[in-house]
């Protein structure tokens, strides 16, 4: 079972204290290294296992999951494995989504998933199968297989399963216990300003209001808005795939403060003066008639992290190695 790790807390003194560029470079290095440690640790444990073939990882949204996963086939490969990474997001169900009563569609549960699938997958690559991996086509909602993506697992092979769910009892169920290990990543930490702060949730949702406007083309308000849907599901299954993890990853990165949150509330600031304006476009993430599933609560979610946002002091993106897992929200 894992734990959370100490929580990391800082405050905008902390921050103030590691700017200027030498100071700052040596406080990124030191944050990545915190990072990379972490993701070793289990690579070595791994490596001196020889019979782990799978490897189950989990983690609220925009944690680092990819990343992390991408991190751990490095390491992995360069020991003398080879991994293979199969993503949970690909074997979504073609079904219709459901809905919230405000309208905002189910991305998050784990019956959202087609586990037949995925379960029959997996007990043939173990057995030995080639399997052809499925790509899940979000903008049509179809399944689509590739020529070309197939995974055929050696004795050597490591499979990496990496998602929102990727420790359900369910998925990690079809892997015998001593040839699988599991771990949970997710950003353990806050940041204190004027007798408020930003908590680990806030940096997800900074993260991810960062990401979905330059690669989902949202808005802010559109991410805060959808907010309460992962909220709910992550109530539910964080305590359980933690308590399911053999390891856990703190994934927060203690000069990003410094970095995404600035970038995060420029975009938060250009929604609100959509709003102002009267100009605010309806969202991606909802068929609420209104146009928004909670307008009311998500511009005064917006205030709020605009404001603890201006408080802390800005560095530009460029800081950020091109391996971070920052990179996944800038």
């Amino acid at each position: 079972m894992a734990v959370f790790s100490d929580l990391i807390v800082l405050t905008v003194e902390d921050l103030e204290n590691n700017l200027g560029s030498a100071k700052f470079s040596e406080f990124v290095r030191k944050s990545e290294a915190f990072f990379v440690e972490q993701v070793t640790t289990i690579a070595n444990h791994i490596l001196a296992y020889p019979d782990i073939r799978a490897v189950f990882i989990s983690g609220p949204t925009s944690s680092g999951k990819t990343t992390s996963t991408m991190l751990m086939t490095r390491r992995l490969t360069e020991a003398g494995l080879r991994a293979h990474h199969l993503e949970l997001d690909d074997y979504y169900r073609p079904e219709k989504l459901q809905y919230d009563q405000d309208g905002r569609p189910d991305y998050e549960s784990v019956e959202t998933l087609d586990l037949e699938l995925l379960g029959s997958d997996l007990e043939r690559l173990f057995a030995g199968e080639e399997v052809a991996i499925p790509t899940f086509h979000f903008p049509t909602r179809t399944r689509l297989y590739e020529p070309e993506k197939k995974i055929l697992l050696t004795d050597k092979d490591v499979l990496l399963v990496e998602g929102l769910h990727g420790l359900s009892d369910i998925v990690m169920g079809k892997i015998p216990r001593e040839r699988r290990l599991s771990y949970f990543i997710m950003p353990h930490g806050r940041v204190l300003s004027d007798r408020r702060m930003l908590s680990g949730s806030d940096i997800r949702i900074l993260r991810r209001v960062s990401r979905d406007v330059r690669k989902r083309a949202a808005t802010a308000i559109d991410t805060i808005d959808y907010w309460p849907m992962i909220d709910r599901a992550e109530r539910d299954f964080i305590p359980r795939y933690l308590e399911a993890a053999d390891f856990y990853i703190n994934s927060v990165l203690m000069y990003e403060f410094m970095v995404i949150a600035p970038m995060a509330r420029a975009e938060i600031e250009k929604s609100l003066d959509l709003f102002f304006r009267g100009d605010l476009p309806p969202s991606r993430y909802t068929i609420n008639e209104s146009g928004h599933s909670d307008l009311k609560r998500a511009i005064k979610e917006a205030v709020r992290l605009s404001y603890v946002c201006e408080q802390l002091p800005e560095v530009n993106a460029s800081f950020v190695p091109d391996n971070s897992i920052l990179q996944e929200f800038i």
